[in-house]
């Protein structure tokens, strides 16, 4: 008889209701809680720290609908906390026939500003001294507004030597006993001013051959000039130049002493024509040195005045 098999026996052991204290997540609760705590202990210190009494007040005003505030509340925006109408904020508790109503107030808004909106316990000190602006911004500025008095200056001093050459040319064409001496005027605007340069012709000259004494066209020339700068308040320089024509070896008298004693005698007579002697600041004499006609140092058109108009800078 074959025999029966034994199966074996499977014992499974079951537990209820153990606590396993070591894996649950109480702790982390405990301690969120905690953070949180502390996280908005220190929001509201900051908040403290950087809000003045008045924005203190209307963060109180705020969590107390009770009492509201009576004037403004914690930020000053466009009705500062008042209401609308006459009437105002309810603010006095438990009035006869009347009821604090609770009414929310505006944000507050912390910043640093002036007066009342300066962070409590801080006052910085006043970033610019009085006036608005900084030392460096005021003469930045002055700087500014000198060089455009500058520019500007410059722009009517120049218009006034252009009306100067218009004038002296207007008067060469409109005056006809001036024809025949219109080749003897030379007008150029220079760095320095406005230059008119006199000049002899092969057969007028403003001068006697060697001679500083000024003959009658020299002076309706001198004329000419000094109505045309009669009215501008700039300066003179008058210069006298020869040509290389020299005198016999061993004079005691060349054309340095010529062209000086030209260029003075051609001040004397500005001055006699209306311009005033304070003006003129500068008579010299260049001998032949320097040549209008440099290919033909002998030309008539190198014995000359120089009268110029001085801007104010090659004035000084």
């Amino acid at each position: 008889m074959p025999r029966k098999r034994i199966e074996p026996t499977i014992i499974i052991k079951r537990r209820y209701g153990e606590e396993e204290e070591e894996h649950n997540s109480a702790w982390k609760l405990a301690y969120a809680d905690f953070v949180t705590a502390m996280m908005t202990f220190f929001l509201i210190m900051w908040l403290m720290n950087i809000t003045t009494v008045e924005q203190r007040k209307g963060i109180a005003d705020y969590f107390n609908p009770v009492a509201l505030s009576q004037s403004n509340s914690g930020a000053d925006g466009m009705l500062a906390g008042r209401a609308v109408d006459k009437t105002g904020a309810l603010s006095t508790p438990n009035a006869p026939g009347e009821h604090s109503v609770p009414v929310a107030a505006p944000p507050v808004v912390a910043s640093l500003g002036e007066s009342d909106r300066e962070p409590a316990g801080r006052k910085d000190p006043m970033p610019n001294p009085p006036g608005g602006k900084s030392q460096t911004d005021r003469d930045a500025r002055a700087e500014l507004e000198a060089l455009l008095d500058r520019q500007t200056a410059a722009l009517s001093e120049q218009q006034g030597l252009e009306k100067a050459e218009r004038d002296l040319r207007t008067a060469l064409e409109t005056m006809p006993e001036l024809g025949a001496l219109a080749g003897s005027v030379v007008i150029e605007q220079t760095s320095v001013g406005l230059r008119v340069q006199l000049t002899d012709q092969a057969k007028v000259s403003m001068y006697n051959v060697g001679s500083a004494q000024m003959n009658e066209q020299g002076r309706r020339l001198m004329r000419l000039v000094a109505g045309a700068v009669a009215s501008s308040p700039n300066r003179l320089s008058i210069t006298g130049h020869t040509d290389a024509l020299g005198y016999a070896d061993g004079a005691k008298y060349g054309n340095w002493e010529l062209s000086s004693d030209r260029a003075n005698a051609a001040r004397r007579e500005l001055i006699a024509a209306g311009v005033p002697a304070r003006r003129i600041v500068r008579v010299e004499g260049r001998a032949d040195l320097d040549h209008l006609d440099g290919a033909n140092p002998l030309a008539p058109q190198n014995r000359r005045i120089s009268i110029t108009l001085l801007k104010a800078a090659a004035g000084e």
